[in-house]
């Protein structure tokens, strides 16, 4: 009886050793973020280990012409894996293999280090920049999420007019009267662009300013006219002024997916008619466009 559990403790402990040197293969494709084309001669490694396709002994230097790669004998586990090429925004993406899966197979994606900052559309050979023409008429808001002026002067900070002086000869105007200001000059005014129209169905990626360490949050919301009386929060308005105000009431999360460092996709349907979306950080507003969705 003892001989026989000394032979199960030992096969117990050669199975536990054979379980924690259980290996596997970790491959894939690296290709461009806009285009989804394969990318030539990328560089992949796996974070603090030996796996690199920079070794001497990598041996699948011909298929990284295709932008191909693969690491053979890699212990089960969870690993940070990188991309990058020069002139190109890398990426990091998590994987984790185990026991009963210890493969794994997955697509890299980098981008443009030419790539500003903004929203886009995924084209067959480059992206479109979705422009930002509202950004002038727009207004720090807190509370009330995002405002838009409904015309923005062309001359800020003109000459103001003189008072006029007495007609009568002789005497002195009254003291103490200030002269009215000015009423703005409508021919001056440049009105808010009308929204750009879309789909209800949204694809475009967002390149983001800076590294981001908080999640990015995306949200669209109705466009409505409002009176800035309602939105004192909103700064950037004058007097009577009304403006365009997102409904923060209405929101509509859309989804954020991490693509590559500071680039995200951004999926998701829209409602129909006039949309504030915003893109936040730490319940920062980062950037909002102004679309109609027909």
């Amino acid at each position: 009886m003892k001989k026989l559990l000394t032979i199960c403790a030992a096969a117990l402990v050669a199975f536990a050793m054979t379980g924690c040197e259980k290996t596997g293969t970790i491959e894939g494709e690296v290709c461009d973020a806009f285009t989804g084309k394969a990318l030539e001669m990328p560089t992949i490694w796996i974070d603090s280990t030996i796996y690199s396709t920079l070794k001497d002994k990598y041996k699948y230097k011909q298929e990284l012409r295709k932008g191909q790669f693969k690491f053979e004998k890699v212990p089960v586990g969870t690993y940070k894996v990188l991309a990058g090429r020069a002139k190109y925004i890398k990426s990091r993406n998590m994987v984790t293999t185990t026991e009963e899966n210890p493969n794994a197979k997955l697509t890299l994606y980098i981008y443009s280090d030419q790539v500003d900052p903004g929203l886009y559309i995924s084209g067959e050979d480059a992206p479109t920049k979705i422009s930002n023409q509202w950004v002038i008429w727009s207004t720090q808001c807190e509370s009330s999420v995002a405002g838009y002026r409904l015309a923005f002067p062309q001359q800020a900070g003109g000459a103001k007019v003189p008072p006029k002086a007495d007609k009568k000869k002789g005497k002195k105007a009254k003291k103490g009267k200030k002269a009215a200001a000015p009423a703005a000059d409508a021919s001056k005014m440049t009105p808010l662009p009308e929204p750009r129209v879309v789909d209800g169905k949204l694809e475009v990626f967002y390149r983001n300013a800076s590294s981001v360490t908080t999640p990015l949050i995306a949200k669209t919301y109705p466009a409505v006219i409002g009176k800035v009386a309602d939105h004192k929060d909103c700064k950037g308005f004058e007097g009577d002024e009304k403006g365009v105000f997102a409904d923060k009431n209405k929101a509509t999360d859309l989804t954020v997916t991490y693509i590559a460092e500071n680039l995200f996709k951004i999926t998701g349907n829209l409602p129909k008619g006039k949309q504030i979306i915003q893109f936040s950080q730490d319940g920062k507003t980062l950037q909002t466009y102004y679309f109609e969705v027909k």
